[in-house]
């Protein structure tokens, strides 16, 4: 089985939100306070019910607060969660949880709700299926579990050898013997045979004998002759997971072929003086191989592994590394995946039907699986390989503007700053991601934003900017230019330059600064620029030797050059209207 869908009501910054996740792998995505960490806790509070060593809990605070309007906290927090089921056993195993709509069709449902009494205390229901007030067996929540890492992770702390650390509990759920009873029989003797070994020392028993005489000798002084108080002093636990909490990890200093067969010049680092990298890699190996035992001893369970920011002190090459590891996870040992990341790198890495992307449009969050967006099987396999750590940003920002080449890619972040005023529409200050293409596969990303199914698109705006490449003779555009707009719907706008972008930048009044770039580069082929009274007829001769010259890129560049640095320049120069137009849309809809 495999948590299928996943309803939040009411929930912190959550008013209300539906998920849909994957049998393996689920990557949550999204800017800050887009709601990561409060779906990452809700489903902490859901899956820890049946767990007696929970770590977090509903309070008042958690109630939703509606941003827009003055109100009081809602009235209720809902959690429901529906369970795919993949064998026919899962209902023998989970039957307090199923569900049978009318149709037939069957999943397993948990459901919570939680509310505040007159003296605002936090009450709460839970119940399975679909009827409110169907009961749910302990032993069936104890088959429900997860490990948790969370962001802020203190590696060094959690493998310490103290009681109940992961190392411990790792080695506690290894079994020797399939059989259970006979698991605890053989793990008891491991103890006895580890305790014999150490007290078969005589050296090392009159050593700690002496400790307890000089205990017991002030204990004799310092008690009533009726009431005589003595200690015994034991170097090891008989008990085996309390011994198996005493084993620690240190990472070997030299290889065998410096040893020579020769262990006693080992020496070893102690967890201290690495890294919080590959302390991190380490204690999340560690809660790995834990999680996979556990679902190895009883494989009628459902277990899940919850990670925030599984980027966090991890070089690029390694986070990709670790998180090309948590895919074969997915598939391997059965337990369902759930990261939380805002991290382009991951994202460029991962199977795109693997993402949830979660904006925050308007105080209100919105959750989009990839998965189940527009987007059509070529789009997914077009994307997975177009996107890298830059373009996958896209699902971070706030708008997105897509050109087809490196020169509007140069030039719109200063021309973003010269529109409207106090730099109202920078699209840096904005959160607004520029995308360029290097080409026209426009479709591709089109369908993350125009399908007349709300539900499938990102809530960001998008322009798509191109040119038109108008022929001069029948002054009609091209065919590429109309299947562009036709992609224009719903949160996407096209804008069309007249014939080309330097085209556009030469007749809307920016000639001079142009003709004066390109006579800096080319000075003979600036010389050969025919002038004509006709701005378009001048326009077609200066784009003619701009071409020839294979000068488009480094104009681009030299113009955001000179208008970064030269005040007179930008406040002279005059932004295309089809780009004002679509720099306004992404930004603020207008």
């Amino acid at each position: 089985m495999y948590l299928e869908k996943f309803i939040i009501k009411n929930f912190r910054g959550i008013n209300n939100v539906s998920l849909t996740f994957n049998k393996g792998l689920n990557v949550l995505i999204g800017e800050n306070n887009a709601g990561k960490s409060a779906i990452i806790d809700a489903l902490r509070i859901c899956l820890s019910y049946g767990n007696q060593r929970r770590d977090i809990y509903i309070t008042k605070s958690d109630f939703h607060l509606d941003k827009n309007a003055i109100s009081e906290n809602a009235d209720s927090i809902e959690f429901h969660l529906h369970f795919h089921i993949d064998v026919p056993e899962e209902v023998a195993w989970f039957n307090d949880l199923l569900s049978v709509q009318e149709d037939g069709t069957q999943d397993l449902q948990l459901h919570f709700k939680f509310y505040l009494d007159d003296n605002e205390r936090v009450k709460y229901k839970v119940w399975g299926g679909t009827n409110e007030g169907q009961a749910i067996a302990p032993e069936v929540l104890y088959l429900i579990y997860h490990v948790h890492l969370d962001a802020l992770r203190d590696a060094e702390q959690f493998l310490r050898p103290i009681r109940g650390n992961r190392l411990g509990q790792l080695y506690t759920n290894i079994q020797i013997d399939p059989d259970i009873e006979k698991d605890q029989e053989k793990k008891s003797e491991l103890a006895k045979k580890v305790r014999s070994a150490v007290d078969s020392d005589a050296e090392w028993v009159g050593h700690v004998d002496k400790g307890k005489e000089k205990i017991n000798e002030h204990l004799k002084e310092t008690s009533f002759s009726n009431k005589q108080h003595q200690v015994d002093i034991s170097f090891l636990p008989f008990d085996f997971n309390r011994l198996v909490d005493n084993l620690k990890i240190q990472m070997p200093l030299y290889s065998d072929e410096l040893l020579e067969g020769d262990p006693t010049k080992q020496k070893y680092f102690e967890l201290y003086q690495n890294g919080l990298g590959y302390n991190n890699l380490i204690y999340t190996a560690t809660v790995l191989g834990d999680l996979k035992q556990r679902k190895q001893k009883q494989k009628e369970t459902y277990a899940a592994l919850l990670i925030e920011e599984p980027e966090s002190h991890l070089h690029p090459q390694l986070q990709n590394l670790f998180f090309n590891y948590l895919n074969k996870l997915d598939t391997e040992h059965g337990f369902q995946i759930f990261i939380s990341s805002h991290s382009p790198t991951i994202t460029a890495k991962a199977s795109l039907k693997s993402v949830i992307v979660l904006q925050n449009q308007e105080n209100k969050v919105n959750a989009l699986s990839l998965q189940k967006s527009g987007l059509t099987e070529v789009n997914h396999k077009y994307l997975h390989k177009f996107l890298d750590v830059t373009k996958s940003q896209i699902f971070f920002s706030n708008g997105a503007i897509l050109v087809e080449g490196i020169s509007e890619a140069l030039l719109l972040p200063i021309f973003s700053r010269i529109v409207g005023e106090r730099e109202e529409y920078d699209i840096d200050k904005a959160g607004v991601e520029l995308v360029n293409l290097n080409g026209v596969a426009f479709s591709h990303f089109a369908n993350l934003f125009n399908n007349d199914d709300d539900s499938k698109n990102l809530k960001t705006k998008c322009s798509l900017i191109t040119d038109d490449d108008t022929a001069e003779e029948t002054d009609e555009i091209t065919s590429r230019a109309k299947s562009a707009k036709e992609l224009e719907k719903n949160n996407l706008k096209v804008f069309l330059a007249e014939r080309t972008f330097e085209f556009e930048l030469f007749i809307t009044g920016n000639k001079d600064i142009l003709l004066e770039l390109f006579k800096e580069m080319h000075p003979v082929a600036a010389g050969r620029i025919v002038a004509d009274a006709n701005i378009k007829t001048h326009a077609a001769n200066f784009l003619e030797k701009v071409i020839s010259n294979k000068a488009k890129s480094e104009l681009a560049h030299r113009l955001a050059v000179k208008l970064s640095t030269d005040e007179v320049a930008r406040d002279a120069f005059k932004v295309p209207s089809y780009i004002e137009n679509a720099i306004k849309f992404a930004v603020k809809g207008e």
